[in-house]
């Protein structure tokens, strides 16, 4: 059987802290510990599904203008726009019929893509 397991991200090297805030604090991922012999400028995080997102400090970190993360979020999307705002983190959103998607930047400057259900649909 094929599944994603992981994704691996660079950051800066002083983007840890912020990092770290966005995986647990936006998109409730929890820290994992590393196995031994992992570098200690990586960090590791997982999801309820048990897909991670892998992170690396990288000196010459640049953010991809088109490569991104998809993440399916259903109802809950509303409420993590919500966070969104409350934290001040810029996004844009698009609805179609049965899709409401949202795109937004991690502190990195690394791109998401957050697809959930659009605002009263009853899907």
């Amino acid at each position: 059987m094929l599944r994603l397991h992981h994704v691996n991200l660079s950051i800066p090297v002083d983007g840890a802290d912020a990092e770290t805030a966005f995986l647990t604090d936006l998109l409730s991922y929890r820290p994992m510990e590393l196995t031994p012999g992992t570098p200690p400028t990586a960090l590791w995080f997982e999801g309820e599904d048990g897909t991670q997102i892998h992170l690396s400090e990288d000196p010459d970190h640049h953010p991809s203008t088109r490569a991104h993360v998809a993440l399916e979020l259903g109802d809950s999307l509303g409420a993590l726009e919500e966070r969104l705002e409350e934290v001040g983190l810029e996004y844009s959103a698009r609805n179609g019929e049965k899709l409401r998607v949202v795109f937004c930047q991690d502190p990195a400057g690394n791109r998401w893509e957050l697809r959930g259900t659009p605002p009263g649909s009853t899907l």
